[in-house]
């Protein structure tokens, strides 16, 4: 299972409100400081996102709460994002490619035509199985536990100096 921390912001019956940030991995390699991925990751702040999780268990706002996601319903999606798409553009362009090359004699302007819609068709396709796993409780993310109140900065204790001697 994939765990975030998270802060709720809002609570109703049943439902809580939380933000987390956006992670990401980029900019943790040896070469960080040279990939232009790594310093644009740094150079860019997190994206924050609103999440509404179905709960019974009793938070009040500005708790710390852990959600999870499970692997198998994150690898299912980013197939449906990623690859469906990807694979809808491949066989496009090679239908393209015997269809407008081999069969007619033409140039590649029907070869990338038929990529691009056959791509588009793929994200149609992807968009729609998306909204049809919109309702599925496998595909929302859970609480797992809750972890109270957040440390403020003037409460912290670096107990690295207390050790340290």
């Amino acid at each position: 299972m994939m765990r975030s921390l998270a802060t709720v912001v809002a609570v109703d019956p049943g439902i809580i409100t939380v933000t987390c940030q956006q992670q990401t991995s980029c900019g943790h390699c040896a070469s960080r400081d040279s990939c232009g991925t790594g310093i644009v990751s740094k150079a860019t702040p997190g994206r924050s996102h609103l999440v509404k999780i179905v709960t019974q268990t009793r938070v009040s706002i500005g708790e710390v709460v852990e959600i999870g996601l499970s692997e198998r319903s994150m690898l299912h999606s980013a197939i449906l994002v990623y690859v469906l798409p990807l694979l809808f553009l491949v066989l496009g362009a090679v239908l393209g490619q015997w269809w407008f090359v081999d069969l007619a004699g033409s140039g590649e302007l029907g070869v990338i035509l038929t990529a691009v819609l056959s791509a588009a068709v793929g994200l149609l396709l992807a968009r729609r199985f998306a909204k049809r796993l919109e309702g599925n409780s496998a595909y929302k993310p859970s609480l797992i536990r809750v972890l109270g109140d957040p440390i403020s900065a003037d409460g912290a204790i670096n107990a690295a100096s207390k050790d340290s001697g």
